[in-house]
This record gives C-alpha cells, sequence and structure tokens, in this order.
C-alpha cells in the first residue's frame, strides 16, 4: 500500500513538472527576446552602443548584441571561422568591397568618416611641450613609449604607418625608419616617391622597444590612461569618446581630406606579409562601411537598426561623438529597397 502510494505520488509529481516546463516554454517562447549581433570596428562603440539603446526602446524584445573588434578580424569572423552577424561595420569600407563581396554579402554602404590623431593624457610625457609642429620630435626621444593597433586586425592599424610614410615625405625626415621599422619586424621600401609597407604576419615590436601593439587602437586607450603608454596613434572620434587630449595631424597626413586621395595613395600596405593572406592596402581617405551578411539571421531587424542608424538620429548621435556622417551615402552593390538612404 506504501509503496504504491509512493510509485503514484512519483508519477503525479513527474506530469506536474512536465507539464509546468512545457507551461514555462510556451511563455518563455512568446517573450523571449529576438536578437541582433553586430560585428563593428572599436572606434564605434561609443555611438553605437548609443544607437542600440535607442533601438532597443523602440523595438521591445529585441536585444541588440556589440561586438567590438579590429575590421579585419570582424571580417574574418564571418569569412573565415563562419560565425553569423546580422550586421558588420567596418573602419575601411574597402574591406566589405574586397573581402566580403560577393561571397559574402550582396552590398556595401559608406556612411561616416574620420580622421588619425595622436592621442595623449596629462600622464604623458612632455605633454606640455608637444603640438601639431613638434610631435614627431616628441615620438623620437628615447623615454618616450608610444603605439598603434596591429595592421592585420585592425584599419586604424595599417592607417599608423601611412601616416608615419606620409609625415616623412611631408617633414622630409626617416620618421617610419626610427619610429617603426627600427624596433619591429616591419618592412619598409620605397620606389619612385611610393611607399611599399610590409607588415609579417606575427608583426610585433622587438623586445625592450618603446613602441606597443595591441590587437584594436581602444586597446591602447587603457595603457594611455594608466601612463603605461605615452601616446598613441588613434582616431580623432576616440580621442574625443574617452576625454583624451590629442595632436591635430595636417591633413596632407591625417587621412582624413579626399582632396589627397592621390598623395595618400602613394603609400602601400601589405598586409600578412610572406603567408598566402597577404592583402594590399593603399592609402585613402577614412571612410567607414556597413553591410547585412548573407549570413544575416534576423533581417528585417537588421534593416530596421540601419534605417535608425542612418537617420537624422544616427547622424546626431555620431557627430555628438566627434564623427561625421559623409555628405551623400556612397553605394556599392544591391542595397535592399526597405533601407533608407535619404
Amino acid at each position: 500500500m506504501k509503496k504504491g502510494y509512493i510509485i503514484c505520488l512519483i508519477i503525479t509529481l513527474m506530469i506536474a513538472a512536465i507539464a509546468l516546463t512545457l507551461n514555462m516554454n510556451l511563455i518563455g517562447g512568446q517573450g523571449k527576446s529576438r536578437m541582433l549581433r553586430i560585428f563593428h570596428a572599436g572606434s564605434l562603440s561609443v555611438p553605437l552602443k548609443q544607437v542600440a539603446e535607442r533601438f532597443e526602446e523602440e523595438n521591445p524584445g529585441v536585444e541588440v548584441v556589440l561586438e567590438p573588434s579590429g575590421s579585419v578580424l570582424a571580417v574574418r569572423k564571418i569569412t573565415e571561422l563562419h560565425k553569423t552577424a546580422s550586421i558588420l561595420m567596418t573602419a575601411d569600407y574597402r574591406l566589405i568591397n574586397d573581402m566580403m563581396m560577393p561571397s559574402y554579402a550582396e552590398f556595401n554602404v559608406a556612411f561616416a568618416s574620420n580622421k588619425m590623431v595622436l592621442a595623449y593624457t596629462d600622464k604623458s610625457r612632455y605633454s606640455d611641450e608637444i603640438n601639431s609642429e613638434n610631435w614627431f620630435k616628441i615620438l623620437m626621444r628615447e623615454d618616450v613609449k608610444y603605439g598603434f593597433s596591429n595592421p592585420n586586425d585592425d584599419p586604424c592599424g595599417y592607417r599608423s604607418p601611412m601616416v608615419l610614410a606620409l609625415a616623412e615625405k611631408y617633414y622630409g625626415l626617416d620618421l617610419l625608419k626610427e619610429l617603426v621599422v627600427d624596433k619591429s619586424n616591419m618592412i619598409v621600401k620605397k620606389s619612385d616617391g611610393e611607399y611599399l609597407i610590409y607588415i609579417p604576419k606575427d608583426f610585433a615590436p622587438k623586445p625592450g622597444s618603446n613602441l606597443v601593439i595591441r590587437s584594436k587602437s581602444v586597446d591602447l586607450i587603457a595603457l594611455l590612461e594608466s601612463g603605461a603608454i605615452d601616446y598613441a596613434f588613434e582616431y580623432k572620434s576616440v580621442a574625443i569618446q574617452h576625454g583624451l587630449k590629442y595632436v591635430e595631424l595636417p591633413p596632407q597626413i591625417d587621412l582624413s581630406n579626399p582632396r589627397f586621395d592621390e598623395e595618400y595613395g602613394r603609400v602601400h600596405v601589405y598586409l600578412f606579409y610572406g603567408t598566402d593572406e597577404r592583402k594590399e592596402v593603399v592609402g585613402k581617405s577614412i571612410v567607414y562601411g556597413l553591410t547585412i551578411p548573407k549570413c544575416a539571421e534576423n533581417r528585417d531587424l537588421a534593416i530596421k537598426f540601419i534605417n535608425l542608424l542612418l537617420s537624422d538620429v544616427g547622424r546626431e548621435i555620431f557627430e555628438k561623438n566627434g564623427q561625421s556622417f559623409l555628405d551623400r551615402f556612397i553605394v556599392y552593390g544591391n542595397v535592399p529597397r526597405e533601407i533608407e538612404l535619404g
């Protein structure tokens, strides 16, 4: 009698547990968040967070997951690691054209600009001396530590030696050799006014060097703020967003002005040099791009997010954070008709 009662009780409890689980699954299914995953350049972290918060307010039940990295790495997550993202946004629109289209994406919208600056803090050595006319002399001092991001991972990284090559021509000094080549395994060749910069896959500073390299440009900010390094090549928007001081560079070398694209184009950077992955990047004014990869989930949400981003609301958020939109968006490929380009 007692044994039968226990068996009956166990069966009853099991049925109740199953019913509860099914009921919770139904409730959870109704209230479950839809996820919008965005792979993006680290330099977009601050404005994208603000756009994402606005988007989540306007679309209850949607979770926007931001995954920052260097832009080259963001692309490779899709093309080589076969990860899934609803939107891809890069700090160099050409990465989408060259590495994503047509196999992994059908379109590209170039939408925002930026410029290179030399960022620092009050803790930086000679912060009370540095200016737009002597910055390269400060960097050449032996007790100064400076850095930029890894060119193989991040456009800000390959733009940094571009800036130094252009500065070398502008000031008539061997800046690239003294500040990078002599302190790392980077190789530079010059031919008929052109700079050919070769970045090995294992690019790194030499031991004991005062040159510091990190995967993406925003990784250097904590080092600046702690005083571990004195100066870092950054985008102006990133410097503004993080409250850093910065030296404005001449437009002939800061990669900001399309008028100087012919001069910028005399610098060629070869990423992953010595491997089958080798890729050439030619100097050009800084323009960001975005796309919806073919692997995207929740494509309808991706389109809604892009429409918010490209609207006056998104433009205001970006400009408040020190980053300008292009006067007219530049379109490549077949943009979905639902995307509003103004």
